[in-house]
């Protein structure tokens, strides 16, 4: 056999699978209904994007405007920029928002 022709024919196969293994194991027989777009959603969508474009412009062409002002400096003494400092924080925000729930989880 050619692999020109084995290739494909594989590939189309295993994607048959796949589609007929979700079907089966996904759905469960329910009717999905498609997406339906809403014009107060395609503005929304819109007015965001134009947003952060707009933040970004602002950001590149007067960095002096969107600084941290000196309060915030003893924070941002605690952030480097090392990758340490990222695992640090997350693990401290997972501790703080963790914490409510903890005793919920003990009883």
């Amino acid at each position: 056999m050619d692999r020109r022709t084995t290739l494909p024919a594989a590939a189309e196969f295993l994607a048959w699978r796949a589609a007929h293994a979700v079907n089966e194991a996904g759905s469960g027989g329910a009717v999905v209904a498609a997406p339906h777009w809403s014009p107060a959603g395609v503005l929304l969508d819109l007015a965001s994007t134009a947003l952060a474009l707009g933040l970004a412009a602002l950001a590149v062409t007067r960095p002096g405007l969107l600084t941290a002002p000196d309060r915030a400096r003893p924070l941002r003494r605690l952030q480097s920029g090392h990758v340490g400092d990222y695992v640090a924080w997350v693990l401290v925000g997972a501790a703080v928002l963790g914490a409510p729930a903890l005793p919920g989880l003990l009883s």
